[in-house]
């Protein structure tokens, strides 16, 4: 799946949780940490806090990998200043609980592209497409990268 270049429409994207997401996860949460090398750790004890025992575990472990790889993306390339900041963001909506990571980046691709394996790199975003149901890049103000991963379908 190709990145979605524009976030999907206001209604889309508040749509209040149905029955079946507990109301612990409704609404944003939000947590902002400076771009350091801890941030991907950080970030995914957040998220973790916020979601586990509301979802289910693969779910969550899922979660905890896509923002890991979005925030270690945030702090290798967003060629941001020493005091820069990243917001960590998710809710969970109707089907799908969306994860974003904003940063102050401007310039550079955000694409998949071959690992490398003689070098390394290359892996974050194949993680983010393998797992996502689908994710995009917003470029207004900064960067937001975005990933929504599916609740399991209903029993």
């Amino acid at each position: 799946m190709r990145p979605q270049q524009t976030e999907p429409a206001e209604s889309t994207r508040n749509a209040p949780p149905s029955g079946a997401i507990p109301s612990d996860l409704a609404g944003w949460f939000e947590v902002s940490l400076p771009s350091v090398p801890d941030a991907p750790a950080a970030a995914r004890l957040a998220v973790s806090a916020w979601m586990a025992g509301h979802v289910s575990e693969t779910m969550l472990v899922d979660a905890q990998l896509l923002v890991v790889e979005l925030v270690t993306n945030s702090v290798r390339h967003a060629d941001a200043p020493a005091d820069a900041v990243i917001s960590v963001r998710a809710r969970a909506c109707v089907d799908v609980v969306r994860l974003e990571v904003d940063d102050d980046g401007r310039t550079g691709s955000i694409a998949v592209r071959p690992p490398d394996l003689q070098n390394g790199g290359g892996f974050g975003l194949n993680v983010v497409e393998r797992l996502s149901a689908r994710w995009g890049v917003d470029r207004d103000a900064g960067t937001r990268v975005w990933a929504e991963i599916a609740f399991p379908p209903a029993d």
